[in-house]
């Protein structure tokens, strides 16, 4: 017991980590090069709106005053809107900050492209998320190369190695998102149906039978939060990896949550504060390096978080960590 907190207690903690992550990403500031490509895409590039389509949804929403009042909103924000945006992957895809609705002025005018029909938006919204998925692979594979130099198998230079474990990440950030989806909707089916009879009884019951939902969604992505640097880092299978993230979530869940909390906090403030200053200018150049920075600095931090907690909780485990190796050669 002593043995096992005194390693507990070398680990780095969660300020200790993010500073090590902005060390790494300034000591390789390549890594920025794929979200700034990318964020400049979504600033100067063509856009693909769909206020049509939110207007049609729009014109079917009852005439109440609060309907009324959020259906304004939308209407607003609704020529902002660009799906090429969808390219990153929410919670694990390259970092980008005109994700969401695009600003209305530019330094130069991007061609508007306006998508009137479901399908199209469907087969695009799918088309693009697949495309992100591989760019994520890309990206925290890059990433993995830095935080892991021992590992020949994510050497940048190596370009065979490099690209056989993009494309098998790639193919497992997929099967993640598709079992985080299958997860959300098996709780969520049964939570409205059941949240639906509750309401008939009492609505207040009703209503916390719902709010049940997001609750249980946030504490899946908590305990699926390690599973991309299992699958990146180690070359771990899709199962694999995320049996390997609950276990480590489940020792350090007190740190990771605080990590979470952090990652997300500067997140959101920066996003708050770069947006709060954007002109329309070339100044926004600056904006979307600084953005780079700081998110590719976090980004690396979740894994540096990974690899240390990774590294001790199987360090007593000599078996597995030689099944580990036999599994990562396969």
């Amino acid at each position: 017991m002593m043995r096992e907190q005194e390693r507990t207690t070398a680990l780095p903690g969660v300020l200790a980590t993010i500073a090590a992550g902005f060390d790494l990403t300034a000591r390789h500031l390549w890594l920025l090069l794929l979200p700034v490509i990318l964020d400049i895409f979504y600033w100067l590039g063509p856009r693909l709106r769909f206020q049509t389509l939110i207007e049609q949804v729009l014109a079917l929403l009852p005439e109440e005053a609060e309907v009324l009042d959020l259906a304004a909103q939308l209407g607003e924000v609704a020529s902002q809107t660009n799906l090429f945006t969808t390219i990153t992957v929410q919670l694990i895809g390259v970092p980008a900050l005109m994700v969401g609705f695009s600003p209305e002025k530019t330094p130069v005018a991007s061609q508007v492209i306006d998508i009137d029909n479901w399908l199209s938006w469907f087969v695009l919204f799918a088309t693009f998320t697949l495309i992100g998925l591989f760019l994520t692979a890309v990206y925290y594979t890059l990433i993995a190369s830095t935080v892991n130099k021992r590992s020949s198998t994510t050497d940048p230079l190596n370009l065979g190695q490099w690209g056989k474990r993009a494309f098998s990440s790639w193919l497992r950030l997929i099967g993640l998102l598709l079992l985080f989806l299958s997860i959300v909707m098996i709780l969520y089916i049964p939570l409205i149906m059941i949240g639906t009879i509750l309401f008939l009884i009492n609505g207040t019951l009703g209503s916390i039978a719902l709010l049940l939902g997001p609750f249980l969604v946030i504490w899946i992505v908590v305990y699926l939060s390690l599973a991309p640097q299992g699958i990146v880092l180690n070359g771990r299978p899709l199962l694999r990896a995320v049996r390997e993230s609950v276990r480590i979530v489940q020792a350090n869940l007190p740190s990771l949550l605080l990590l979470l909390l952090t990652v997300f906090s500067i997140g959101a403030i920066l996003d708050w504060l770069l947006f709060s200053v954007e002109n329309g200018s070339w100044l926004t150049l600056a904006n979307i390096l600084g953005h780079a920075f700081v998110s590719t600095a976090l980004v690396a931090a979740m894994f540096i978080f990974y690899r240390d907690r990774y590294e001790v909780f199987r360090r007593p485990d000599a078996a597995f960590e030689s099944q580990a190796a036999g599994d990562s050669e396969q």
